[in-house]
């Protein structure tokens, strides 16, 4: 199996750079994530890059929060709470 990178989230930030560094120096296939606009993602990160395979970056959607929202308390539990 051929090694690739992951990189979450590169929307902005640290992310992106890493994924572009990434891009510029190795020959790595970059799975990149964000969790809208899938299209400006790509764009951002391709954005002013010479002589890079285009091709070598995938962006997937990835709503980490999205799923872990429902489990979270609305608000704390009162330490007057029945046990």
């Amino acid at each position: 199996m051929q090694p690739w990178a992951l990189v979450c989230p590169t929307s902005r930030g640290i992310g992106l750079e890493v994924a572009r560094q990434l891009l510029t120096r190795t020959k790595l296939p970059i799975v990149a994530t964000a969790r809208k606009d899938l299209d400006k993602a790509r764009e951002g990160i391709l954005e002013g890059l010479e002589n890079v395979e285009e091709d070598r970056v995938k962006v997937v959607k990835v709503d980490v929060l999205g799923s872990v929202r429902p489990m979270i308390p609305s608000r704390a539990p009162s330490e007057h709470t029945a046990r």
